[in-house]
């Protein structure tokens, strides 16, 4: 069995587990919680403010340009670079976050009033236009690996007139210290990078001196790998983290000391 069908069959057992053991929002007490849930995840109203974003989206998606991707983090040590030829058009397709999930995190800033917003992993940067364009009074940074990305991001930024976006370029390891210390705190995090358990578990511990109570960190594609699946459960186990919401592909962690420790399962469908 060659490894791309082993791992959508472990994802396929994966999510047959999580249908079978997650609950909806109508088991949360919390009116926080609750509220939270049924303002951002089950509102699936359009954003009209982020229509330029969208526009972004399907030029990338029509875009033949083929650029040299540089990928970190792909050696044993995740120290490695690993650089190669990809079309614009496949990493709008593939790799980006989908327009669904991107207006989730829209939403859950502005549930949030989020004013210092932090995004690891740029790529074509139309997230982080999401984000820019339905909170336009939040400073907004936002880290990338690949220089060729970053570019394009940068160009795109232009394109739709978000000058309160920034954009650091280089490795994790390079980029976040700076990006924190820039930001002073974080009310809201996305992770979306380096998808290794240990690199998973680095960047969180570096950004807890800079969360506030109302703060949210989300962890995409938690159960990329059995180490990712690891460090996400490691995550939830932390003293600092009061409530974790696993939605399968996402994992979200709050710190509200008014909250009782709590982890829930939930389906977003």
């Amino acid at each position: 069995m060659n490894n791309a069908l082993a791992q959508k069959l472990r994802l396929l057992r994966r999510w047959m587990e999580f249908v079978l053991r997650s609950s909806t929002r109508y088991q949360l007490h919390s009116p926080f919680l609750y509220a939270m849930i049924d303002q951002v995840v089950h509102n699936r109203g359009r954003l009209p403010e982020c229509d330029p974003a969208d526009g972004i989206r399907k030029q990338c998606l029509k875009s033949d340009e083929v650029i040299l991707k540089t990928d970190y983090g792909t050696g044993a040590d995740g120290c490695q670079k690993r650089i190669y030829p990809v079309k614009i058009s496949d990493i709008a397709r593939d790799s980006i976050t989908q327009p669904a999930k991107a207006r989730r995190l829209s939403r859950l800033a502005q549930f949030l009033q989020a004013q210092h917003i932090l995004e690891m992993g740029t790529s074509l940067g139309i997230t982080a236009s999401y984000l820019a364009l339905s909170n336009p009074n939040a400073q907004l940074i936002t880290l990338e690996g690949c220089p060729e990305l970053s570019r394009i991001a940068r160009e795109h930024f232009d394109q739709l007139r978000l000058p309160h976006v920034e954009l650091l370029t280089g490795s994790f390891s390079e980029t976040l210290g700076t990006a924190l210390d820039r930001l002073g705190k974080v009310d809201l995090v996305y992770i979306d990078g380096h998808h290794r358990g240990i690199a998973m578990l680095d960047y969180f511990v570096q950004c807890l001196p800079f969360i506030t109570n109302g703060s949210i960190i989300i962890f995409d594609d938690i159960r990329h790998s059995p180490e990712m699946e690891k460090a996400w459960n490691t995550v939830c186990g932390r003293q600092e983290v009061r409530v974790s919401i696993d939605f399968f592909s996402s994992g979200w962690v709050l710190f509200r000391k008014e909250l009782s420790r709590q982890h829930f399962r939930l389906r977003y469908f």
